[in-house]
């Protein structure tokens, strides 16, 4: 019987991947700007050592932070990024959260999940998105509300990059989230139609006339 690889060990080895990967990619660099060793370690002020096992992509010898260094020293950029893997308890929160949404949808509005960002190379994707003659509005969930700020910013990334002319906020019913409502004002400012009024448009299968925070 086949042993099933945890999330852990997942990540384990996408590391090991990950590191063998740029050290290779940052000696080929050297070779093209035809550094030695010797050379590229004086230029970071590190010993030859030091540089020779990061390219060896030695574990705890490439950290994020020396492999940036040794990237900006031969005209290169690291980049580094999270996407989405697997199947979180938080996935499977936000899904419930949203199947609790569409059931409140009036007929004729076409619903998608996980919609991507119809930009090449990118990993974004909208939560949900509603269609109806005359509109569209962006659905992301959130089960527990923390940093407003970043989860403006994103909102109103995913909204441009999709075109949608609404967005419908949609949060879990818990004590910490309502508190959150009502001590940001700016949250309400940005969302400013709610729950009733939403989900009665929604209902009708009409625009709610606005950003709309909804919670569920």
């Amino acid at each position: 019987m086949p042993i099933r690889e945890s999330a852990s060990e997942r990540g384990a080895r996408r590391g090991r991947h990950l590191r063998t990967r740029t050290s290779s990619e940052l000696d080929d660099a050297r070779r093209r700007a035809g550094l030695s060793f010797r050379e590229l370690a004086r230029r970071l002020g590190v010993s030859v050592d030091k540089v020779q096992r990061a390219l060896r992509g030695e574990p705890g010898a490439l950290t994020i932070d020396f492999a940036a260094r040794l990237a900006a020293v031969l005209g290169q950029q690291l980049s580094v990024g999270l996407y989405p893997d697997g199947d979180p308890v938080r996935d499977r929160a936000h899904r419930a959260l949203l199947a609790r949404l569409r059931t409140r949808l009036g007929p004729g509005m076409r619903w998608r999940t996980e919609v991507p960002i119809p930009i090449a190379g990118d990993q974004r994707s909208g939560n949900a998105l509603i269609e109806a003659d005359g509109f569209s509005a962006l659905v992301e969930a959130e089960t527990h509300l923390h940093d407003i700020q970043a989860l403006e910013r994103s909102i109103a990334g995913k909204q441009r990059d999709l075109g949608a002319s609404r967005v419908v906020l949609i949060v879990s019913d818990t004590r910490h989230n309502r508190e959150v409502i009502r001590d940001v004002v700016e949250l309400r400012r940005r969302f400013p139609v709610g729950t009733r009024a939403c989900l009665a448009a929604l209902g009708r299968g009409r625009d709610p006339g606005g950003d709309a925070l909804v919670i569920l």
